[in-house]
């Protein structure tokens, strides 16, 4: 399957919903592409040397403003995880890469696990001042994979985020979570530092939006 590549210096996450200010031509023109097509297009971990193995499809959602000389203002939802097999520049100038859709492995949710990764997330979001996150309930969580709304809100780092991303279980995405949440937890009294790590960078959920 071919896909117009969007690399980014961020992870996508599936039912992650992010903000672009689209600038260059060559995302221009795949912006216009997409939706002309109502297609989607990958967005990949970049550090500006390196193009990561797997990434997550995008669909735009929501246009906020074309701007005169093409920029564009949009917002676009993660689908769907995907490996990248190869890459190369197309007539349009940016990025077409051939890649695989890659699935979880189906298991069970390991339900103590859920539960205290919610414990833990709820405990260090409650101790943040000025910036207040609504307290998550598993109810919120249903028909949704747990994991990557933590993940969005968790204050992990690029690679850390990548390393999430090509787990391939639930279970394996809320055991490296709570890992993280718990080694967070000691250091909550540090409000000022505990809420930049927390703040979302630029992330947005379903549930901001409402």
């Amino acid at each position: 399957m071919k896909i117009g590549l969007f690399p980014l210096n961020l992870v996508l996450f599936p039912e992650s919903i992010y903000p672009l200010h689209i600038f260059e031509d060559k995302y221009k023109n795949l912006m216009n592409d997409c939706i002309e097509n109502k297609s989607k297009f990958g967005v990949i971990f970049t550090n500006g040397d390196n193009i990561a193995e797997y990434g997550c499809t995008a669909k735009i959602i929501d246009i906020f403003t074309k701007y005169p000389d093409g920029k564009i203002d949009l917002s676009v939802i993660g689908c769907d995880k995907f490996k990248l097999h190869s890459y190369e520049e197309g007539q349009r100038l940016y990025l077409e890469g051939e890649i695989e859709i890659i699935s979880d492995t189906e298991e069970p949710i390991n339900e103590k696990l859920f539960d205290e990764c919610v414990e833990l997330f709820n405990y260090i979001t409650n101790k943040i001042p000025v910036f207040r996150m609504q307290q998550i309930t598993k109810e919120d969580l249903t028909g949704r994979l747990a994991s990557y709304y933590f993940a969005q809100k968790a204050g992990l780092i690029g690679k850390q985020k990548q390393y999430l991303l090509e787990m391939n279980t639930e279970n394996e995405r809320l055991a490296y979570l709570k890992e993280h949440l718990e080694l967070i937890k000691p250091s909550v009294s540090k409000a000022i530092e505990i809420e930049k790590i927390v703040r979302n960078d630029g992330y947005l959920s379903a549930g901001d939006l409402k």
